[in-house]
């Protein structure tokens, strides 16, 4: 607290910021005064980074003494139980008496299923038991390989991705394709310039196109702005839509009487000349057929 500014008074943040520094620090001190045992602590510089490395430093050193001491207790606490199996006479007898009387396929098969037992860490020597445990463990040992596998394979394709992508960015980063030119700057100075000089170009035409439409606006008759008029443009427009489609109409009549050109005016004159007409295509379809015939036939 003794290197607060007047400035920081003011200062409700830095204020409390400089007074969670000094608390930490305190207890910083407190610790190494401890570690040191009343040894005089190496002077150092105080500093946020020191703060923050002497900080993690003491909750580091904070969790392995908890850790520390549950495992003590725990070796204790073992111990102790084995102190009271080793202090019961009766089971101490027992024992040697059952392992007197085993054969040597016995001891050994008796040997093998404590072994088991530990190795499963199964409270008990029931074989259901030890089933179930064998059968749990196996299970949890083929999802585990699975998941190795299916993870190997991933981080394979993963640095197969990894060395593709790297060899696309050392690939772009070297082809002279992707290279910036080297008259770069001076491109972009250019164009800026020009897009300046468009820009003030496009201000002066608005501003002529502005004083057009004012200066006619003035000098139209009441006549010229209906003709001038959106609505009698649009009209125009359809007329003139109505104008094609009617060409268009009788340009189609005129080539389908154009079919008849050459045909007598009369009725019956015109069937006549029809059926003439088509006995002469028979006659012209025969010689084709024969002289294909005569084709085929050499």
């Amino acid at each position: 607290m003794d290197n607060l500014t007047p400035s920081d008074l003011f200062s409700p943040s830095k204020a409390r910021q400089q007074r969670a520094q000094a608390l930490d620090w305190a207890h910083i001190d407190s610790w190494l005064s401890y570690k040191y045992s009343g040894r005089s602590v190496p002077t150092f510089e105080r500093n946020e980074d020191t703060l923050k490395v002497l900080r993690e430093l003491s909750m580091a050193n904070e969790r392995a003494d908890e850790e520390r001491a549950v495992i003590e207790r725990l070796e204790r606490e073992a111990l102790k139980e084995l102190d009271e199996v080793s202090r019961n006479p009766n089971d101490a007898t027992l024992l040697s008496h059952l392992t007197a009387s085993l054969t040597p396929e016995g001891e050994q098969a008796l040997h093998a299923l404590a072994s088991t037992c530990v190795a499963l860490n199964t409270p008990t020597a029931n074989p259901e038991t030890i089933a179930h445990a064998l059968i749990h463990h196996t299970i949890t040992t083929q999802n585990l390989t699975n998941h190795l596998t299916h993870i190997e394979t991933l981080q394979a394709y993963l640095t197969k991705q990894q060395v593709l992508l790297q060899s696309q960015l050392s690939e772009l980063g070297n082809n002279p394709a992707f290279a910036a030119p080297a008259n770069i700057q001076r491109q972009t100075a250019e164009q800026t310039r020009q897009t300046k000089h468009l820009r003030t170009k496009m201000r002066e035409y608005q501003d002529r196109l502005s004083a057009l439409q004012a200066t006619q606006s003035r000098t139209m008759t009441p006549g010229s702005r209906h003709i001038g008029s959106a609505e009698a443009i649009g009209e125009m427009l359809e007329q003139q839509k109505a104008l094609d489609e009617l060409r268009d109409r009788v340009e189609g009549l005129e080539k389908d009487v154009g079919v008849y050109a050459g045909l007598p005016a009369d009725r019956e004159a015109a069937r006549k000349e029809v059926g003439r007409l088509e006995v002469q295509l028979d006659d012209v379809r025969r010689k084709r057929d024969g002289l294909f015939e005569g084709l085929v036939g050499k």
